[in-house]
This record gives C-alpha cells, sequence and structure tokens, in this order.
C-alpha cells in the first residue's frame, strides 16, 4: 500500500493516518471542512513520539462523504478507503444518514477497483448471550444495533470489495470523552480527584479494543484484500480484551496513586429517566445488555496474529 484516503478525522481515522504515515503511505484524509494539511499527532503502536519529531503532515481534502463527485476527486491516486465518518448518537439520525452515506463511499470504492474499510462496534450482537466471535448470528436489541445489522448486510451485499473491524467500548491516546465511555465516566473523574460513575455494573467483563490495535486492524484488512475477487467482504474482529470496569477503575486509581474507589454503579432505571431529558442517554439506555450483562469479544486468529495491546497501557494513553 502506497496511498490511502481517510474519510473522517476523529479519534479513529486520527490514528489510522498516524500509522499510515509513520509506514511511509501517502495519506488524504477527507472531511467536510479541512485546511490543506496538519501535522499527524497521534503514534502508532510501538512508536515513541520521537518518531514524529520531522513534523509528517498529511494531505487535507474538503470532501463530504454523501457526494459521490467530491469522493471521487479525494479519492484519485489512493489504493484503499477508511470509512471512519460517522454520524451524531442517535438512531433517527443514523437511520437518516448512514445507509446512503456507506453505499455512496461503497459506490465510489467499487468505481475505482479499491477495497473499503469499515469500523464496527458490537451493537449488532447485543442480545447474545455468549462471546461475539467473526461468525456470531446477528442479535440487536434496540434501533442502533438494528441499523448496524442493516450496514453490514448491505457492505456483503454490495459490489465492493469491503472489510467491517469489530472492536469493543474504545480507548487509548486519540479517544474522546464523547465516543470513549472508559474516558468519559472513569478516567477522566479519577483524574480530576472524583469518583467514577458508571451507567452499567462494574463486575462484569466488557470488550475493550484500545484505538491503535484497532487502526492496525483495519489496515491489515486492507492488506489482505488487496488480491481478493470484487465484492469480497470480510468480517473480522480487531485485537480486544475484556476486563471488567471495576479493573479498569481499579487500575486508574493505581497509576495516578489516589485513594481506590469502586465505580458507582446506576441502575438502569437512572438512564431511562434521564433518557427523558437528554437524547444520548436514552441510546444508551437501550443498549443495556451491553453494560449489565456480561458483553465477552472473542478474538480469532486475525487479531492474535496482530497481537493486543494491554487495555492498561490504553488507559495510561488516555491519562
Amino acid at each position: 500500500m502506497k496511498s490511502a484516503l481517510v474519510i473522517g478525522y476523529g479519534q479513529i481515522g486520527n490514528e489510522i493516518a498516524s500509522q499510515l504515515t509513520a509506514a511511509g503511505v501517502h495519506v488524504a484524509v477527507a472531511t467536510r471542512s479541512a485546511p490543506a494539511a496538519v501535522p499527524v499527532v497521534a503514534a502508532g503502536p510501538g512508536s515513541a513520539d520521537s518518531a514524529y519529531a520531522d513534523h509528517a503532515t498529511i494531505d487535507r481534502v474538503r470532501a463530504d462523504a454523501t457526494d459521490p463527485d467530491q469522493l471521487r476527486e479525494a479519492a484519485a491516486g489512493s489504493e484503499v478507503i477508511f470509512a471512519c465518518v460517522h454520524a451524531p448518537y442517535d438512531s433517527r439520525v443514523w437511520a437518516q444518514v448512514l445507509p446512503q452515506m456507506e453505499k455512496t463511499i461503497m459506490d465510489v470504492a467499487a468505481e475505482l477497483g479499491m477495497p473499503v474499510i469499515f469500523p464496527e462496534s458490537v451493537y449488532a450482537f447485543a442480545g447474545l448471550h455468549s462471546a461475539v466471535t467473526e461468525s456470531s448470528p446477528f442479535a440487536p436489541v434496540e434501533e442502533k444495533g438494528r441499523i448496524r445489522q442493516q450496514l453490514m448486510e448491505a457492505r456483503l451485499e454490495h459490489p465492493a470489495t469491503s472489510a467491517s473491524i469489530i472492536a469493543g467500548d474504545l480507548l487509548g491516546r486519540s479517544a474522546q470523552p464523547w465516543s470513549s465511555v472508559v474516558k468519559m465516566c472513569i478516567t477522566t473523574p479519577i483524574a480530576k480527584w472524583h469518583r467514577a460513575i458508571v451507567p452499567a455494573r462494574s463486575d462484569v467483563a466488557h470488550g475493550i479494543t484500545v484505538i491503535e490495535d484497532l487502526a492496525a486492524a483495519m489496515i491489515r484488512a486492507a492488506q489482505l484484500l488487496e488480491d481478493v475477487p470484487a465484492g469480497t467482504h470480510r468480517r473480522l474482529i480487531a485485537p480486544s480484551s475484556n476486563p471488567t470496569l471495576g479493573e479498569i477503575a481499579e487500575f486508574t486509581h493505581e497509576h495516578l496513586g489516589t485513594r481506590p474507589r469502586r465505580p458507582l454503579s446506576l441502575p438502569r432505571w437512572t438512564t431511562r429517566v434521564a433518557g427523558v431529558f437528554e437524547r444520548s442517554m436514552y441510546e444508551l439506555n437501550q443498549l443495556a445488555p451491553i453494560w449489565y450483562s456480561p458483553c465477552v469479544i472473542e478474538t480469532g486468529e486475525f487479531a492474535k496474529d496482530l497481537g493486543t495491546t494491554d487495555w492498561r497501557e490504553g488507559v495510561t494513553q488516555m491519562l
């Protein structure tokens, strides 16, 4: 791989661009509003910050992921598309925006003969009573999960070559508080000498993925798709682990040298009530099986070959 287009520059797109740039790949990042170039700010796995002392940059292009002409122009010269753009945490918006946006991206990818790689969540598997694997049947319990299922089914049926890389809740260097529950509810409050408060049970296993592992898995998936028949779709699981939220809080206290305090676990009814006034709480409440029951991710050979960053390292990065 010599060139790639990354659509979206959030916590995942940032890390993918960083790892690709560190590997000598020419990277263009497409966002709806962007300057000509920006410095790479995140380090890749196993890389020291000094590796970026030369202030490597990535090209920034202005493109709307729902506009095929703009996307086609942005993707010119690239060999693969990493689709890291998303929508606000609202199932109503997802239903309106994501299916058509992904179709546009895949249409352009198929036309240009390049694979497209998507990050994916466990939402479509929230109703499983067993570990999530690469061959698990879909088991959504609410609208966001049903939308994620529809998106993966559409990728499978589309003539574009694609991959869906499933990950757990994200933590790591580029994690953002509005999209990383661990950062929002555990590490940031503890760092401010507050008690962690989680809308979940803190004593059950919970699938966790370090963002740099997700990025590495997406890059590796692109390499695996280089010589496959057009229209191939792969569903893969990123390197992940399954600590409890209580263990994450305990390590955070230990790392910061603060007095250990168990997270305050909110009963489900609290997010149900809060959801009457705040949409994100409503959406969170709908995914209760992920938070109040074990949500285990079982990694396969693909992830094992990549290696898994210890979740404690991901916490340390956020701190």
